[in-house]
């Protein structure tokens, strides 16, 4: 199983989703699963950067629906 998930702090690095989204085809692909556990303080989606609240970055990355139950 593969786990994604941003940092939670001040000093976040930001969180791109098209990473996030990159590496679940991969392990779709593969046939891995995938779960997205949450998003980043600072979220990157489509070239725009959101800051998320601690309180909310699981149910923001949960939002997403785009676990990935693989065989492995």
């Amino acid at each position: 199983m593969v786990v994604v998930g941003g940092e939670s702090d001040i000093n976040a690095r930001p969180l791109h989703y098209d990473w996030v989204l990159n590496i679940r085809k991969q392990c779709v692909n593969k046939n891995v699963s995938f779960e997205f556990r949450q998003c980043g303080t600072y979220f990157v989606k489509d070239g725009k950067e959101y800051k998320i609240q601690t309180k909310d970055l699981i149910r923001q990355a949960k939002l997403a629906n785009i676990d990935f139950v693989g065989n492995e």
